[in-house]
């Protein structure tokens, strides 16, 4: 549940930051995540063996709300997969291919309106024995606060969440980084994937001779991140062990040809790691990573 907290803090500080200068009387991004987390609730089908919940999710706005995200639009939706994916986790949902979220405008919304539909679908793939049917999925208008009345269907709507109401719910803000021995640091943004090489065309660039030119990259998967080496010469360490493709998490000591990088991912109110003496170098065992 905490790093779903993280992730519902990065949805605020949309609102916070330069996006959310163009929502302050409008629909707030974190409305928009609520609801659709609340429409895969309610949506959920529970089979013999796995509860499914919906996949795929329009979100409807209005003329003006819809205006006000043009230049975002890309950001937000990759926030909202990620809070999908991560409300699935904590809920124990099965879905049945990655979320997908598209945006739409209605003309019959008001403005501070949103909607959310939410389907189950399995796509085009084969169909897992014993998963239901694809569903043709319920829209559910939501309200925001800044606008008077109740919303449409005796919903109440969903609040806006101050950034002082999100530091009481202990909601933190995630930041995700790699950092290179040398003090480089380069945050992880998006949905990836991240490479890693000494070529100036990767994501990270580690300039060293005994790095490949295209040495490994980072994937956001749905349990977290992955490090993948892509065949490079000298390989690639995960707390001093030499490794194919690897789940890693916070703290992990990563090794690209002898050059060593911390994959750093806590929240606004954790302390940042990267201060302390024992930050490079010291590969004492924390974890085998071949035996996870």
């Amino acid at each position: 549940m905490g790093f779903l907290r993280q992730i519902e803090k990065r949805m605020e500080s949309l609102v916070e930051g330069i996006f959310g200068r163009a929502f302050r009387r409008q629909v707030h991004p974190v409305e928009i995540a609520k609801g659709l987390a609340k429409q895969m609730d309610e949506g959920s089908m529970v089979s013999v063996s796995r509860t499914y919940a919906p996949n795929d999710f329009t979100v409807h706005l209005s003329e003006a709300d819809s205006e006000s995200i043009q230049v975002y639009q890309s950001s937000l939706r990759d926030e909202l997969i990620q809070y999908a994916t991560t409300h699935a986790q904590s809920k124990n949902y099965h879905l049945m291919t990655p979320p997908r979220v598209r945006f739409t405008t209605e003309e019959t919304l008001r403005f501070g309106e949103f909607g959310v539909t939410a389907k189950l679908t399995g796509g085009d793939g084969p169909r897992e024995r014993g998963a239901p049917q694809d569903t043709s999925g319920q829209t559910r208008i939501f309200r925001t606060d800044d606008t008077s009345g109740e919303a449409k269907g005796g919903d109440q709507g969903t609040a806006v969440i101050s950034p002082e109401e999100a530091k009481k719910q202990g909601l933190a803000r995630e930041t995700v980084e790699v950092i290179v021995e040398g003090g480089k640091t380069y945050p992880l943004e998006g949905r990836g994937p991240w490479s890693v090489g000494r070529s100036d065309e990767n994501d990270i660039v580690v300039a060293d001779p005994n790095v490949s030119r295209r040495h490994a990259r980072l994937v956001r998967s749905e349990n977290g991140f992955v490090v993948e080496d892509l065949g490079s010469t000298n390989g690639t360490l995960l707390d001093g062990a030499p490794i194919d493709r690897e789940r890693i998490e916070s703290g992990d000591e990563l090794t690209f040809g002898g050059v060593n990088a911390r994959f750093v991912q806590r929240g606004g109110e954790e302390g940042d790691r990267s201060s302390d003496p024992d930050f490079f170098g010291n590969l004492t065992a924390r974890r085998d990573p071949r035996g996870r």
